[in-house]
């Protein structure tokens, strides 16, 4: 589908670093462009069921992989009867649950409703939602343009809009990597 000229949707972010491929932009080359919809009422169902699924998450201040990578170390720390490493990682849940505000679950909230070229806006798949927030990670200027927006999109921030800043997620990285136990990765 075309975005581009089509008065259903509205240019929302224009890449400076890459093009439509995802390539480093050269000159002449079609630049990334990202959509949404003039009208939310358009957008397709599966979008808010990607939406509501990514809300949970994001209420639960983690995804996924970190808790299966938390539980995998709790396991192991027990196996290796190193109770000390068990509460750390214990801890570091809680404290996900206390401060929930993540900024990779803010961007993927985001990325669900905006689109780039080639992908469908008639369905939400996950692989188009994580090739989008790589890029918008690696581009300083579409990071801070999209992370305001993934917040207020996102319910489960809605109470944090206030007392959230680039310094406060900052601390909750330093914060949960004291309680990582050398985690390969913190989400």
């Amino acid at each position: 589908m075309t975005y581009q000229d089509n008065p259903e949707f509205k240019l929302d972010f224009e890449s400076k670093m890459f093009d439509v491929n995802g390539n480093t932009l050269v000159d002449g080359a079609e630049p990334l462009r990202y959509y949404s919809y003039v009208n939310i009422s358009n957008y397709h169902m599966s979008r808010y069921i990607a939406a509501n699924a990514q809300n949970q998450y994001s209420a639960a201040g983690i995804t996924p992989e970190v808790i299966n990578a938390i539980c995998d170390k709790m396991i192991q720390s027990v196996n290796d009867r190193k109770i000390t490493d068990v509460a750390i990682l214990a801890n570091n849940l809680k404290y996900r649950t206390k401060y929930p505000v993540d900024e990779h679950a803010s961007l993927r909230m985001a990325m669900i409703y905006t689109f780039v070229e080639r992908e469908q806006a008639d369905k939400c798949e996950n692989h188009w939602t994580e090739w989008k927030l790589q890029k918008i990670l690696a581009e300083p200027e579409a990071y801070s343009f999209f992370l305001p927006i993934g917040m207020e999109l996102t319910p489960a921030y809605s109470e944090f809009l206030q007392e959230i800043s680039e310094s406060s997620l900052s601390q909750r990285q330093t914060m949960l990597q004291t309680m990582s136990l050398n985690m390969s990765e913190q989400k």
